[in-house]
């Protein structure tokens, strides 16, 4: 089996994109990949870029898991524009610039350090390859 596109993925600390041209073009033209993603509660849509944000939910005691996250089912957290608009409201639960921590000299890039802001100890954190992963997860579910 041959390929036929060319893929490519920009990773970034605030927005993610994907792109991809057919091989076999004359004149390549590069075409963005939508991407789909919670925009807000319960609703989703595709969008040409992924906003690289991480909301991490609190699950309450009686309540069924992945009832507010219909692109999430039943994961207790959001990645992409539903997770942006929540860094306003609940910053503690809200990771942002994951990626800028991967390279961070004096924190270990393993250990649930994020949301950095979120106070100690904290019931819900995540480490930067961790979230960084989700980000990924979301990425690779999009297709054409």
């Amino acid at each position: 089996m041959s390929a036929k596109y060319i893929i490519g993925i920009d990773l970034g600390t605030t927005n993610s994109v994907l792109a991809y041209a057919p091989l076999d073009a004359d004149q390549p033209r590069l075409e963005l990949l939508p991407i789909p993603q919670l925009v807000a509660a319960a609703t989703t849509e595709s969008r040409s870029g992924l906003p690289s944000f991480l909301y991490l939910r609190r699950v309450a005691r009686g309540c069924r898991r992945g009832a507010r996250f219909a692109l999430a089912e039943a994961r207790e957290f959001a990645v992409g524009e539903y997770a942006r608009r929540q860094a306003a409201e609940m910053p503690d639960r809200t990771v942002a610039a994951a990626k800028s921590w991967l390279c961070h000299s004096s924190v270990d890039r393993h250990q649930p350090i994020l949301p950095w802001n979120a106070p100690a100890p904290s019931d819900k954190r995540d480490s930067p390859i961790f979230a960084d992963t989700k980000i990924g997860t979301v990425l690779k579910r999009s297709r054409r």
